[in-house]
């Protein structure tokens, strides 16, 4: 029998800087059996820092600038865990969270940059946009466009960096019709003084030429709202501030026990090795090599990759690492915003204008590496031939059987679809709740010390009260494994919030892929504290559950709860005076994101988003649906949106509904995948068993009408609720749920008259 090789080892990339993302692809191309791939960051994109300031100047857009790591994390078959580190743990093998368990590495490698030394110039926190975090710098950038192109803008730094910017921003300001006076700070006497001295002489008359006044040899001591102020008591006036300085370490390093340089960054070997830690390695900004210092700058992050690499390669099996002799001479290349660009190697320089297209062709050729990642999609398994005759023809040519059975899909998505040890579940468990409790949960709502059974005892419920269960079961729909046990968790319970139900219990069900103990542990710590976290702020307490290993991964939670005997009215009549509407509470699409997630071609900024929509509880909608008095409800999940409306309709006595298309929520991307033809393996099974008139849509573009369309089949994973109303309950609800951060839209109606799901809408 074939059998899956266990995790042996894992190997954690911190950090998705320009070395980093090298070392991941390599892994990706070339996979090491066992070896299990995770990503840390707290960004879900990571941006190139040599485009920036082609983006300021407005030559790129903000999708040229960044790598998605969400796809390079897909590509590789890493795990992606999107939250910030907080420290390291260098001697205990793990990273530190504030608010998730420590993740287990075996091996570490850390590529996260440095930080912007603001606490340098007083102040300086306070009142100027520095270029690092890029992010924050495009969204203070963007604010400031919105606000009107402030006249009087100043940049603080004379380097290379520095110099790039002030030039793009006199572009783009001057592109857009205004008028600007730029000032350029620096503590050096002479521009760019890393590079050669030509470099530095034509940098000083591009500046002039572009009518920018220069301050060399002037430290700024302190910064004052719109003021900038010197050490001889002088002062100058701004309306926005830039500071492109040095970077410093995050301050959390000091505390890791790695070997740090006397400037607290992470002292490496030539082989990227901490010169403390052999299975740790580092490069880019974080890291200064011993003996051979180079400038913090991308060009050297990216010639890192290769070596970063061969030599996390190299330490996994054994072998000599490879020395890596940063070259001392280097091509840079400075953009002047005048269609020309400096170069400085060495101690030469030149200036041309053919040199920018040179840069150009460099930054769009490295960005590609990454950003035009594809999966080939493995071929559909074919019915054997022999059984499949007689069953009759699709509308494709091929059988029904092939047709409609999901196990036929080229790629099958499965989100809503042996006894791990003592050791495992006991240490596990106790990590989990310990971290539950420090972040606020109940801790009478955690599972006993030392529980280890299955079956759990259960209080009855109030007098006059019934029990409701459920029990749902996720695959690894999500590579964070403290987010599957949140989604898990909050999945299963929106049954009960669909039953209109209080949830006071739950069981937990989870299958572990064989692995080394410490990584089992480890795994299942994440995913116990992720469902801890949701349980407790639903009130409820894990009693027990069962634990096993072999094959893929999946989260599951039996879930217990109790509701009035009396219930909401079960049926209602078209004669009962009410204007009868479907009110629903999230946003569809986390199907066709997921899927296009799997084959590459969700943007990153939309899976966040999924992830993010799916770990968000029903509890909240559930206690406002009772308060209104609501008829009768549902949950969105696999069987999609209409097929959900369509069966609460008639449990409650109508024929049908209505469906208003234009109304519908939808989660960014999920037009546009299903539009290009992604979708669910899920998808085309719930359309089939609907029956769906089209006759009420009116729109001009019949593409749009039909993604619109195509939403209502989408298999949802920790969807929303869906509940009918008086219209004047339901438009109150909506006001109530959006006042407490809640998302709600009104998107139909009971129809009482004609049979199956009716669309309208003006698309």
């Amino acid at each position: 029998m074939k059998r899956e090789p266990p995790i042996l080892a894992d190997l954690v990339f911190l950090g998705g800087g320009h070395a980093q993302i090298a070392a991941i692809k390599s892994f990706a191309m070339n996979p090491v059996p066992g070896l299990r791939l995770t990503i840390v960051t707290a960004n879900i994109r990571t941006p190139y820092s040599g485009m920036l300031p082609a983006y300021v100047e407005g030559v790129w857009d903000d999708d040229d600038l960044h790598v998605d790591l969400a796809h390079l994390a897909q590509f590789a078959g890493a795990r992606l865990i999107i939250a910030p580190c907080t420290g390291i743990d260098a001697d205990g093998h793990k990273l530190l969270f504030d608010d998730r368990p420590p993740l287990h590495f075996d091996i570490l490698s850390i590529n996260i940059g440095g930080q912007p030394d603001l606490g340098a110039i007083k102040g300086a926190a306070d009142h100027v946009i520095p270029v690092k975090p890029i992010a924050e710098f495009q969204k203070a950038f963007d604010d400031l466009l919105a606000a009107g192109l402030p006249k009087k803008l100043a940049v603080i730094g004379g380097g290379a960096a520095g110099c790039e910017l002030v030039l793009a921003l006199n572009k783009r300001w001057r592109d857009h019709g205004a008028s600007p006076e730029l000032t350029l700070y620096s503590r050096s006497t002479r521009l760019m003084p890393q590079m050669a001295l030509r470099a530095s002489h034509l940098m000083f008359g591009a500046l002039l030429d572009a009518g920018i006044k220069l301050q060399l040899g002037r430290a700024v001591d302190k910064i004052d709202a719109g003021t900038i102020r010197f050490g001889d008591n002088t002062s100058e006036a701004f309306d926005a501030c830039f500071l492109v300085s040095a970077v410093r370490p995050p301050r959390w390093l000091s505390t890791t026990g790695l070997a740090l340089d006397d400037q607290g960054f992470i002292a490496v070997h030539p082989t990227l090795q901490s010169k403390s830690h052999d299975n740790i390695f580092a490069a880019g900004d974080v890291a200064t090599i011993s003996g051979s210092p180079r400038p913090r700058a991308g060009v050297f992050a990216v010639r890192a990759g290769p070596v970063l690499a061969k030599n996390l390669r190299k330490y996994l099996h054994g072998h000599s690492l490879k020395r890596w002799s940063a070259q001392r001479r280097y091509l840079a290349i400075i953009g002047t915003a005048d269609n020309g660009a400096i170069a400085s190697w060495g101690q030469f320089g030149v200036k041309a204008n053919g040199l920018l297209a040179l840069k150009y062709w460099i930054d769009r050729r490295f960005m590609a590496k990454y950003q035009q990642l594809t999966m080939p999609t493995p071929p559909a398994p074919q019915p054997f031939a022999g059984l499949d005759a007689g069953l009759g023809s699709g509308p494709d040519g091929g059988s029904t059987q092939s047709h409609r059975d999901p196990v036929f899909a080229t790629m099958r998505c499965l989100g809503c679809a042996a006894k791990a040890s003592h050791n495992v579940l006991a240490d596990a468990l106790e990590d989990a709740v310990g971290l539950a409790v420090s972040n606020g949960a109940d801790p009478a709502l955690m599972p006993e010390a030392g529980i280890e059974t299955d079956a759990a005892i259960m209080a009855l419920p109030p007098a006059g009260h019934q029990l409701v269960q459920s029990v749902d079961v996720l695959s690894e729909i999500v590579s964070d494994p403290f987010m599957l046990g949140r989604i898990a968790a909050v999945h299963a319970l929106s049954d009960l919030y669909a039953a209109l139900a209080t949830p006071t219990s739950a069981l937990a069900i989870i299958n572990l892929p064989e692995a080394n103990l410490s990584i089992q542990t480890n795994q299942l710590t994440q995913i116990l504290a992720g469902g801890l976290f949701a349980l407790s702020e639903a009130g409820v307490k894990l009693t027990g559950g069962h634990t096993s290993e072999g094959g893929a991964l999946s989260v599951g939670f039996s879930v217990t709860g109790h509701s009035k005997k009396k219930r909401p009215a079960t049926s209602v009549t078209a004669g009962s005076g009410y204007d009868l509407v479907l009110v629903l509470t999230k946003p569809l699409g986390t199907g066709v994101i997921m899927a296009g997630h799997m084959q590459l071609v969700a943007e990153a900024q939309w899976v966040d988003a999924a992830i993010r929509q799916m770990a968000v509880s029903n509890q909240q909608a559930a206690k406002h649906f009772l308060k209104k008095g609501v008829l009768g409800a549902t949950d969105i999940t696999g069987f999609g949106l209409a097929r959900h409306a369509q069966n609460l309709s008639l449990r409650l006595g109508a024929s049908g509904c209505r469906l208003d298309l234009s109304s519908l929520p939808l989660l960014n991307g999920a037009l546009a995948l299903l539009s290009s033809g992604i979708k669910s393996s899920l998808h085309d099974q719930n359309r089939a068993a609907v029956q769906i008139d089209t006759s009420g849509l009116r729109g001009d573009s019949s593409a749009q009408i039909d993604s619109h369309i195509e939403t209502l089949f989408d298999p949802q994973t920790s969807g929303g609720l869906l509940g009918v109303f008086p219209r004047g309950a339901a438009n109150q609800l909506v006001v109530n749920l959006h006042k407490d951060g809640q998302m709600a839209a009104i998107i139909g109606t009971l129809d009482f008259t004609n049979a199956g799901v009716h669309l309208t809408g003006n698309m």
